[in-house]
């Protein structure tokens, strides 16, 4: 009689432990199966000492991290050649906006400014009017019979060159002569948190097919008026009608692959024009049936999970982008525990882990453990994260990692504050206490335990050897079960390379545990030593 295990694999909590797979494990903990072995974690090797604690981190360059002591979601400016290298972030009260200048501090982002430009509180003022410089006639022209109806309107522009939307246009001024000189009183800021240093003054300009605003002049801020005494003008015209400001309780801040960044507030999801981070017109907006609580981009798409239906939206532009309700009625519990996967976005819901693709939504953990399994891991306290294509989470009670192809369970005794997937070293950088350190980036292996399922006999059997091979046997222990009851055990630096006796013992069920720090190709139990061969 032999039982031999030449291939192993994690859990499948689901089923019961005599119908497992032969391959597959009772228990697996901090150990991996890349080559059908089992094989320990890795031990961690620390990068950098922190100056707080944090619970968000986010890599700005190689030299320079970005700590925060709450969950913060941040993003990179999808422009081209960012000479600011500025970064957008949600969760710090209203969105905030840094850059290279300001960021770098003893804990980075040492400042910050609100994002989006805000729109001029009051109208210019046309504060006098002095028709003694203008003229009925201009150069090389007949007199001029018409007279101009001018309106004015302001924006306010910051050092980053980004202008915002328009203030509402000044009186109905009648210009009866061309030339004449229009002093203009500006809107002030009372204060300034947008970083706000120019604005723009426009014009009505009427030709014989529109009318549009046209550019007269950038100016400081703290300038109070402007006199404009050009006859004609041949500039800009104005582009940011709908350029708002975010709303304040937006959260979630992600950017989409065609630049349209996004984020949601209560049950409203929000785009940006394309590649413009600070500019948020309203009509650019979609509202869920339910509570929003996590956003994800994959592709030109948008994976809004809510307190009830998934949602996808969908758009190459902002203004034609469309959401639709998946039929699928799974909620997620926890914002955090929603990472985008090899294009798929995977999240917590009360049944299971689902993941939304282009496909639909299915809860892609029915196959390993029933609902009530499920709820022992207190999904709705789940953080993840994701590495080498890994569903990477821990819980209140203790952590879990998942292969999404290979439907692969183990469970994770280490333990993080927070982590980000460093995608130039294609390595999780995780942060405990005051330490940064690579998750797996030491060449030593952890201590890691593996259970095989329960192998039940026709009958009573004398199994009176063991063999466990392995390149490193001395670093493992060993512990085999019959009917329940620890039969025998070898502790580290006990088990032989080759076979060894069992004391003797019948049983119907076999079971075999190893734990250590070193690599298990194969595990074999039998009633003789011929079979071990």
């Amino acid at each position: 009689m032999l039982i031999t295990i030449p291939l192993m694999r994690g859990e499948i909590p689901r089923l019961k432990p005599h119908l497992l797979p032969n391959e597959a494990a009772v228990i697996a903990k901090d150990c991996c199966f890349e080559n059908g072995i089992i094989r320990p974690l890795c031990n961690d090797t620390v990068m950098a000492s922190l100056p707080l604690s944090a619970k968000t981190v986010f890599k700005y360059t190689d030299e320079h991290w970005f700590l925060w002591n709450k969950p913060i979601e941040a993003i990179h400016n999808p422009m081209a050649q960012d000479e600011w290298q500025r970064v957008y972030f949600t969760g710090e009260n209203k969105p905030k906006v840094t850059a290279q200048d300001i960021a770098i501090g003893v804990v980075s982002p040492a400042a910050s400014y609100d994002l989006g430009v805000p729109i001029p509180s009051s109208v210019p003022v046309i504060n006098r009017i002095d028709s003694s410089t203008g003229s009925d006639l201009e150069p090389g022209q007949v007199a001029i019979f018409d007279d101009e109806t001018r309106y004015y309107i302001q924006t306010f522009v910051t050092r980053f060159g980004e202008e915002g939307a328009p203030s509402k246009p000044s009186a109905e001024l009648l210009v009866e002569k061309p030339g004449s000189t229009i002093y203009v009183g500006l809107s002030r800021l009372n204060v300034n948190t947008h970083n706000i240093t120019h604005t723009r003054l426009y014009r009505t300009v009427t030709s014989s097919v529109s009318a549009e605003y046209m550019l007269v002049a950038e100016l400081p801020i703290a300038q109070a008026e402007y006199i404009d005494s050009a006859v004609t003008l041949n500039a800009p015209i104005l582009e940011t009608w709908q350029y708002d400001v975010p709303d304040e309780k937006m959260r979630g801040l992600c950017v989409m692959a065609n630049g349209i960044c996004a984020g949601f507030a209560g049950n409203e999801v929000m785009f940006s024009e394309a590649f413009l981070p600070y500019a948020w017109p309203k009509q650019y907006r979609g509202t869920t049936e339910h509570q929003i609580v996590g956003i994800a981009a994959i592709g030109t798409s948008l994976v809004v999970v809510t307190k009830g239906h998934p949602y996808i939206f969908s758009g190459v532009t902002p203004s034609a982008i469309n959401g639709t309700k998946i039929g699928s009625e799974q909620a997620c519990v926890s914002n955090e525990s929603m990472v985008v996967v090899n294009g798929t976005v995977i999240y917590a819901s009360p049944d299971g882990l689902v993941a939304i693709g282009s496909d639909g939504a299915i809860t892609i953990t029915d196959q390993l453990m029933t609902r009530r399994q499920w709820q022992t891991k207190q999904p709705h306290t789940i953080k993840a994260w994701v590495s080498e294509g890994l569903y990477i989470a821990l819980y209140s009670g203790g952590g879990f990692i998942f292969d999404p192809v290979s439907q692969d369970f183990r469970e994770l005794s280490n333990r993080w504050d927070c982590a980000y997937e460093d995608l130039e070293r294609d390595q999780l950088v995780i942060v405990q206490g005051s330490e940064m350190r690579l998750w797996q980036g030491g060449d030593n292996y952890l201590s890691g335990l593996w259970r095989s399922k329960v192998f039940q006999l026709p009958v009573d059997s004398l199994m009176s050897c063991a063999r466990v091979v392995s390149t490193e046997v001395h670093q493992l222990s060993l512990k085999i079960f019959g009917d329940g009851k620890l039969v025998y055990s070898l502790s580290e630096g006990e088990i032989p390379h080759n076979g060894f006796r069992l004391p003797a013992f019948r049983a119907t069920t076999w079971q075999i545990e190893v734990s250590g720090r070193a690599e298990v190709e194969r595990l074999m139990v039998a009633s003789s030593m011929q079979e071990l061969m």
